[in-house]
């Protein structure tokens, strides 16, 4: 309820500025949203000015015969608890990133989650593999443009399609149409210290518990769990490829 960017929200607004609706039945105020603001600008403006009732059943509120002195402070003690249970939510999520639990939805390409507590990452059989060629590849001086049109002209699904082909419940815009490997993608996986077994997280976070917008995090406040799962790579290949990529850089800027 922190958020009224939900689907059949929205629905019902557009329905009371077409005329649709005139009353709003909620079986209480925080079923309405737990931001005291937004709340308040519905309650207060919106439905007023549209004709529409509002009726909050277990606060006892019907905006046609109550008093409505007393909504803007129920409207911010819901708001208290939405912000004290993401406060408890991000505490034991960061307890789990220290213990080495990988909290992520999704495990990154080239790794299952294996159930836990801990949650640990396995190699994928299907995937692993092709993020060993990327590695071997990158180690012989190959670009990562070239790697990528190599990848592509194998029909080898992008991360974004294999993840949409794994979990069919996904959005279709979750995968780009073209489903292409870009250099881009081939760059962040020949950076990902995951691949050595190492697990670092908390590399973003939310803005707000309001918000969906991430920011990222300065490297002091990233966790670092150290080795947790099977290596998909050695050290010495995956710093053959960080000083290919690092020679590539020197060469590009003479």
């Amino acid at each position: 309820g922190t958020t009224f960017d939900r689907p059949a929200f929205q629905e019902m607004i557009q329905d009371i500025k077409k005329g649709k609706i005139n009353l709003i039945l909620t079986k209480d105020l925080s079923r309405l949203g737990r931001n005291y603001i937004v709340s308040g600008q519905y309650t207060e403006f919106f439905f007023p000015s549209m004709n529409v009732r509002f009726i909050a059943v277990n606060d006892g509120y019907d905006s046609a015969v109550s008093d409505s002195d007393m909504i803007p402070f129920k409207n911010i003690m819901n708001e208290m608890y939405a912000r004290d249970i993401s406060k408890k939510i991000r505490s034991s999520l960061r307890t789990r990133m220290e213990d080495g639990s990988y909290i992520g939805n999704f495990p990154p390409y080239g790794y299952e989650k294996y159930p836990g507590p801990p949650i640990r990452l396995v190699p994928d059989p299907d995937s692993s593999p092709v993020v060993k060629q990327i590695f071997t590849l990158a180690a012989e001086d190959k670009t990562p443009s070239q790697i990528a049109r190599l990848l592509n002209t194998a029909l080898i699904l992008s991360p974004a399609c294999y993840r949409r082909s794994k979990y069919p419940h996904l959005r279709q815009n979750s995968c780009p149409s073209s489903g292409s490997w870009t250099a881009n993608t081939i760059l962040k996986i020949l950076h990902n210290p995951v691949y050595l077994g190492r697990m670092i997280q908390g590399k973003s976070r939310k803005l707000s518990f309001k918000s969906r917008l991430t920011i990222k995090n300065p490297k002091e406040l990233w966790i670092d769990s150290g080795i947790t799962h099977e290596a998909l790579v050695t050290e010495e290949l995956f710093k053959d490829c960080q000083a290919a990529i690092e020679k590539r850089k020197c060469r590009a800027k003479q």
